[in-house]
This record gives structure tokens, C-alpha cells and sequence, in this order.
């Protein structure tokens, strides 16, 4: 192997990874972040992480023993921006575009990984000016034509590589990025029925497991346990999460909408396991803008039956009554009607599909096949461009022929 190849292999064994997120707070995105970042160590590389300010994100990132950089950046909508948001983000790129190349430079960074379309176009624009490589891992779908162009066109710019989460997600960013730079990696979980699969007489506690803000259908879930009041008379509901990227006005609305029925409000719990062990029936009704949540993965691991929307990006993941159960439509009565189904499967039948679940876990969706393949991505990002073997050796190598 030549000099300058051998230059590369070094550069990116000890790769120094600046990981850019959108957000401080802990959603789905942060936490496959967290799953990724101690695979980048046993990798070799140096990674560190950058949020806009403090918050549970960057201190659980902390606490498991690796740094954390942070920058200023004004709060945004999650979802649909309106007008004024988007007239002050084009105001604040100049000053985020100084940020991420401030922490670049000071970290001399090898790769700039970002968590979130907001962060983009700054990152994009430092990558095309430093020579940086860039990956975008895309955990969403883009909706609005503006976002959609502006992040695709600076993907362009900087030739990064996009990981998305689906196919779903990927769709309105294949126009601007080439095949071979744009891979579909479904997120993988960790092991969360170690001690075997559960097997209850019935179905008694249900629940919808998540951050609680519209479009992830907390408001849904209570008015079909309304509906199934008289027919569950004997089960319990629970919504486990809080609010995290909004305000607490729709949190306030379900809370509002549960009166009177048997339904418990379970903050948010970092032991995932204790979660899963605790529910007989996960409920999953996000709205249309859904990618592919982890949640699925994450019952499909404990053991713990499906019911979802056909949402999204959802039935990428979730086959009806093979790997969980998908209701008709997207409406509260098609949801209860899905459920009731469920709550009334004989117990062989039950156990056959949380079965297959499980198997397509084991075989899809594990920690360790989600780090393999984003692994790889980012050290494909960090190879040269693609030129011919006789150009990466060099004039003086072919001299000596």
C-alpha cells in the first residue's frame, strides 16, 4: 500500500467525529445517537457531541463518558413552521455557520455527523468550505417543500451522505443526493427480554409509550379507551412519556379528554425494559408524518403485542397479523375496533405473532446491526472520492512499476 493510502487508513482509524444535533432534549433521535456513540469508540474514533445549549440530551451524553460542545440556537417548531420562524433561521445561519466551524476547527474534526435537518445547511455550507465529509442520518420525513429543498440543495453542495430511516424519510431527499450516498438503515434496539418472553393469561394493561405532542396520538389513544370502556372493563390504560419539543397545551388537552376512565400519566423512565415489562399491549396511533418508530422495535424485542396505524413509514416495519396488528384506517373507531380484535385472539394465535415479532427483531432491528450499518457509512464518508487506481497511487508510485 502506498503513502498516501496508508495516510487515509490512519486518518480514519482515529477519526475525531463531531456529532451535530437539532436538539437538547432526549426524543427518538437522541437516543439512537446515544446507541451509536460508544460503537464509534470501540470503532477507534474520537467522537463528541454539539446541542443547542444544555439539557437531558448532552448530560446523559456526559454521563456515559464522552464531551459535549455547545452553540447557540433560537427554539423552532418541531413540526410546520410558520412565516417568522422561518425569516429567523435565515437570519441565524451566519452565526450557526460560525459555530459549527468554530468547533471543527477547536476539534479538528474529521467528520461532521448531523441529527437533524435545522443543523444541515450550516453544517453543509462548512463542509463544502473545509473539505470535512458530511453525514446527515435523517430520522423523519421532510414535508415542506421549502425544508425539503433548502436541505436537499445543501446536501448537494457538500456531496454528504444521508442515512435514513426509512424509505419513507429518504423519498424527498433522493433528487438531491446519489444513490450510492443515500442508504436506508432501520434503527435497531437493545435486548429487552433477557429473561424470556412474557406469556399473561390476558391482555390487562395497555399503552402508548412515547413523547407526547400531537401527531404521536396520546389524544387517539384516550378517546379509543373511551370506546373501549365497556367492552375492557377490567383493563387498564396508561400513557407513559411527557411533553419534550413543545409546550404542554396538548399534553393538558388528553389529560382534559381521560376524565373518568382507568388511565394512569407515567413520566418518562430511562429503564426502557421496566417499560416494556409492565405493559401487555403497546398502541401505537402517530399520525401520517410518522417515520418508523422505535417504540415497535422496542415491543418487538420485549415480547409486548402491536397495534398501530398504518402511518408513515410504519408498515415498512409492521406486517398486519404477521408481526403486530395495523388498523384499517386512521381513525379513533378503526383504532378501538383493531384493539378490541387483539383484546378478544386466542392466546396460541396472540403468542404466534409476538413470536414473529420477536425473530424479526432478532434478525433485523438489534442494536448491534444498527451500528454495523451506520458504522459503515461513516467510514465509506470518510474515503476519498472516487477516482481510479491509478490517481490514488500517484505519479511516483507508478515509477517505480
Amino acid at each position: 500500500m502506498n503513502e498516501r493510502l496508508r495516510v487515509l487508513d490512519e486518518r480514519e482509524a482515529s477519526a475525531n467525529i463531531l456529532c451535530v444535533d437539532q436538539f437538547s432534549n432526549l426524543g427518538g433521535g437522541q437516543r439512537s445517537l446515544l446507541d451509536m456513540v460508544p460503537a464509534l469508540s470501540q470503532r477507534g474514533w474520537q467522537p463528541s457531541v454539539a446541542t443547542p445549549g444544555e439539557g437531558p440530551f448532552p448530560a446523559m451524553v456526559r454521563s456515559r463518558g464522552y464531551r459535549t460542545h455547545s452553540f447557540a440556537c433560537a427554539a423552532y417548531a418541531s413540526r410546520k413552521k410558520p412565516l417568522v420562524q422561518l425569516l429567523r433561521y435565515a437570519f441565524e445561519l451566519p452565526s450557526l455557520v460560525n459555530s459549527i466551524a468554530e468547533l471543527v476547527a477547536a476539534n479538528k474534526g474529521d467528520l461532521l455527523c448531523v441529527n437533524g435537518p435545522r443543523m444541515v445547511p450550516p453544517a453543509a455550507w462548512v463542509a463544502w468550505r473545509t473539505g470535512v465529509p458530511l453525514v446527515f442520518h435523517c430520522h423523519n420525513r421532510l414535508l415542506q417543500p421549502s425544508a425539503i429543498a433548502l436541505t436537499g440543495q445543501a446536501l448537494e453542495l457538500a456531496s454528504a451522505h444521508v442515512i435514513a430511516c426509512c424509505q419513507y424519510a429518504a423519498e424527498p431527499l433522493r433528487e438531491y443526493v446519489a444513490p450510492e450516498r443515500l442508504r436506508v438503515i432501520y434503527n435497531g434496539v437493545a435486548e429487552m427480554a433477557a429473561g424470556g418472553l412474557r406469556s399473561p393469561d390476558r391482555i390487562r394493561r395497555i399503552g402508548i409509550v412515547g413523547r407526547v405532542e400531537e401527531g404521536k396520538g396520546q389524544l387517539e389513544f384516550v378517546q379509543a379507551a373511551r370506546l373501549l370502556s365497556q367492552d375492557a372493563a377490567d383493563d387498564r390504560f396508561a400513557v407513559i412519556g411527557a411533553p419534550m419539543f413543545s409546550g404542554i397545551g396538548y399534553f393538558n388537552k388528553v389529560v382534559a379528554s381521560s376524565s373518568g376512565l382507568p388511565i394512569d400519566f407515567v413520566n418518562w423512565q430511562d429503564d426502557v425494559t421496566k417499560i416494556y415489562s409492565d405493559l401487555d399491549l403497546l398502541v401505537v396511533p402517530s399520525g401520517a408524518l410518522e417515520a418508523t418508530t422505535r417504540v415497535i422495535l422496542e415491543a418487538y424485542s420485549a415480547g409486548v403485542p402491536v397495534v398501530a396505524f398504518p402511518a408513515g413509514g410504519i408498515p415498512e416495519i409492521l406486517k398486519d397479523e404477521q408481526t403486530g396488528f395495523l388498523a384499517e384506517a386512521m381513525t379513533v373507531e378503526a383504532l378501538a375496533k383493531r384493539i378490541l380484535s387483539v383484546l378478544r385472539m386466542d392466546k396460541a394465535s396472540l403468542k404466534t405473532v409476538v413470536k414473529r415479532a420477536r425473530k424479526e427483531w432478532h434478525q433485523r432491528f438489534t442494536l448491534g446491526a444498527y451500528r454495523n450499518g451506520v458504522c459503515s457509512v461513516l467510514a465509506q464518508a470518510m474515503q476519498p472520492p472516487a477516482q481510479s487506481y491509478d490517481e490514488l497511487r500517484g505519479p511516483a508510485d507508478m515509477l517505480t512499476d
